[in-house]
């Protein structure tokens, strides 16, 4: 029993280590934590994909970037520009695209990378799903 009990913990400890980016995947979506780049490294961000049938939505965020207020940045996923949004005061961007608003929501697969990045191309955040 306890030799069990050892093997469960090792094996629930091998699937949190091995899954870190991944917050939630269900009817709601799948959420991933978008990571500071070196340039930016107090920088968080995540990204949300969520399909059903008749829809599909993409939300990129990113934060604690205020040294960059009142300037846009730049979102990709896939390796191709989704669309650029200013930073406000608080030092945050957004990005929401939604096929049931004629937006073009770009297909997204387990390793489709999410990046956000300045106008320049430093990278600021980035992540996979």
């Amino acid at each position: 029993m306890k030799r069990i009990t050892i093997l469960l913990a090792a094996a629930a400890l091998v699937l949190s280590v091995s899954v870190p980016a991944v917050l939630a995947s269900s009817g709601t979506g799948t959420r991933i934590v978008l990571k500071a780049a070196k340039a930016f490294p107090a920088a968080k961000g995540s990204a949300k994909f969520r399909s059903r049938p008749d829809e599909r939505e993409l939300e990129v965020e990113v934060e604690h970037i205020r040294r960059l207020a009142g300037k846009r940045v730049a979102f990709f996923v896939a390796g191709k520009k989704l669309g650029a949004a200013k930073i406000n005061a608080f030092g945050a961007a957004r990005i929401d695209r939604n096929s049931e608003r004629g937006h073009r929501v770009p297909s997204v697969r387990v390793g489709t990378n999410v990046a956000v990045r300045t106008l320049a191309g430093v990278k600021i955040v980035s992540g996979s799903f």
